[in-house]
């Protein structure tokens, strides 16, 4: 287990940096916590630490999945699932054969537990307030 303390966003930035050094196509990235606790801002780093050439990165939200690719070797899936009702909705978006050849990166993974890979690095994010500082904590909860 490792945990990172971060009180500004080039902190979240080393923390995100630290877990692209794990990742390669089929390697999972599963991020719990609250709604506001950084999980969005942190897959922003991964992927454009994973893919320099990518500019924006938006959240998926409303979309559910984005993908970003570095044109032909490296395809990244970033998956939101907080508006997916079932897991069969998560079937029908083809996530399983992304699981084999991309990386992949899952906001609020709670409803897809069963389907998760057996080498995803599951991270906790907690957001807490410190001397009228907000401090996040990352803390993987495995590790491959």
């Amino acid at each position: 287990m490792i945990e990172f303390k971060c009180a500004s966003l080039d902190d979240t930035k080393k923390a995100a940096e630290y877990f692209a050094k794990f990742a390669k196509p089929g390697q999972c990235f599963a991020l719990y916590g609250n709604l506001g606790s950084g999980k969005t801002t942190f897959s922003q780093f991964l992927i454009k630490s994973l893919i320099s050439t990518v500019g924006h990165v938006a959240s998926p939200t409303f979309t559910i999945v984005q993908t970003y690719n570095d044109g032909d070797k490296l395809e990244i899936w970033h998956v939101d699932c907080y508006r997916l009702n079932d897991r069969e909705e998560f079937l029908e978006l083809g996530l399983e054969e992304a699981f084999e050849n991309c990386i992949t990166i899952i906001e609020w993974p709670e409803i897809i537990a069963d389907f998760l890979p057996k080498n995803t690095i599951k991270i906790q994010f907690a957001m807490k307030k410190s001397k009228n500082k907000n401090i996040l904590t990352i803390k993987s909860m495995s590790h491959t």
